[in-house]
């Protein structure tokens, strides 16, 4: 399942940087849209949730984080990057609201730390080009929050799936993908049916034929099971080909991490 004509590294996460915009207009041209507004009831979608970071007085994005602890969340880490001080933001720019569904929420926190990747690096001077990231960068493109209180949620399970092909490889089992999107900030969208490969086009890496907009950074790669289990087998962190739409871009492909890369520091913060 190779992705389609997939745009140059040095384009994607330019795609995906996590914009909370007001709705655009649809894009002419651009594919029907197969995602879905649904309201986060029901588990595993309580535990899916709004990251919103606050650069300054006029300079707010949001992302789409995982509850995978009491206290922890998993993200992108590029959400975190204040692009225009070319450094990492503070833990307390940075909130989580878990359910989001416009003025309701199923629980809210604070963060007090954050854990990112090792070896990360999106300074500017790290950059291949303006905007750009390297392409050693995708695989190391997470973090996880840490929160200033429990959550009373059930949190997400993460799976290492090594080289799968999925929903193939894992008979029965559906792929989907969560997120809150820049076209419906408030309420998260969801494309259940998508696909998905696990270390591709690297090790570390995964690459989803999943409907996606601006704000699903971070978002959880998902594998639903007929029993009613789920569990989050990387995140989402970018579109290729994509179609802008007003000042956010929507694309039917994308790259991410894959759940290998963080596994290790989440038995080791989660499990310890």
């Amino acid at each position: 399942m190779p992705l389609r004509g997939q745009r140059p590294v040095r384009q994607v996460l330019a795609l995906a940087l996590a914009l909370g915009l007001a709705a655009p207009a649809r894009a002419q041209g651009a594919p029907p849209d197969k995602r879905v507004p649904m309201e986060p009831t029901a588990w595993p979608f309580t535990a899916i949730g709004r990251v919103n970071v606050v650069q300054g007085p006029a300079h707010r994005s949001h992302c789409t984080g995982t509850l995978v602890g009491p206290r922890h969340v998993l993200t992108a880490a590029h959400c975190l990057f204040d692009a225009r001080l070319d450094t990492w933001v503070k833990p307390h720019q940075v909130h989580f609201v878990a359910g989001q569904a416009r003025d309701l929420n199923t629980g809210t926190a604070a963060v007090e730390a954050f854990r990112l990747a090792p070896g990360i690096d999106l300074r500017a001077a790290a950059q291949p080009a303006r905007g750009a990231i390297a392409p050693e960068m995708i695989g190391r493109d997470w973090v996880i929050l840490t929160l200033r209180q429990p959550l009373g949620l059930k949190p997400v399970p993460w799976l290492v799936l090594p080289n799968a092909d999925l929903p193939g490889s894992r008979p029965g089992a559906v792929v989907a993908l969560a997120g809150y999107a820049a076209d419906r900030p408030y309420l998260p969208v969801i494309h259940h049916g998508c696909s998905a490969r696990i270390d591709a086009p690297a090790a570390g890496t995964l690459s989803d034929l999943c409907e996606s907009m601006s704000g699903e950074s971070g978002a959880p790669v998902l594998v639903l099971d007929a029993d009613g289990g789920a569990a989050l087998v990387g995140i989402h962190t970018a579109v290729t080909q994509g179609v802008r739409v007003g000042r956010a871009y929507r694309s039917a492909s994308g790259v991410g991490v894959a759940a290998g890369s963080f596994a290790g520091a989440l038995d080791e913060m989660v499990r310890k």
